[in-house]
């Protein structure tokens, strides 16, 4: 019976962990099969937000997101590319301020917490 207990003990921790993490996290974005964390620290998300112009459009489309904010995403994400920052930043935004980021990069074509198997 104590084994049990350990196991339920375990699967506590290992959901707590992942709750954590996920609050801590932005979402995937995905476009012209490529996929990437915003707010990710790798060179792949500049290319695919920055050097393409989308994020700038992007933060045109989120209305509900003060300039100053719009301008410090920006910022941390095609310029210094700092991924902590970014997500920050995401996690000070109010629910209905992700839902408009996320729904902003919809109206650009990018899917939102997709990634394609294979």
């Amino acid at each position: 019976m104590k084994r049990g207990g350990n196991m339920k003990g375990i699967v506590v921790t290992i959901l707590t962990g992942l709750l954590l993490y996920g609050c801590a996290s932005t979402f995937l974005v995905y476009k012209d099969g490529k996929a990437q964390y915003f707010g990710s620290n790798r060179k792949e998300i500049q290319e695919l937000l920055c050097k393409s112009g989308d994020l700038k459009k992007v933060l045109e489309y989120a209305v509900t997101i003060d300039e100053a904010v719009k301008e410090s995403l920006y910022k941390y994400t095609c310029v210094e590319l700092n991924g902590d920052e970014v997500k920050r930043l995401y996690s000070d935004l109010t629910p209905e301020q992700r839902k408009d980021l996320r729904l902003a990069f919809r109206k650009q074509g990018y899917d939102i917490n997709y990634y394609p198997c294979g």
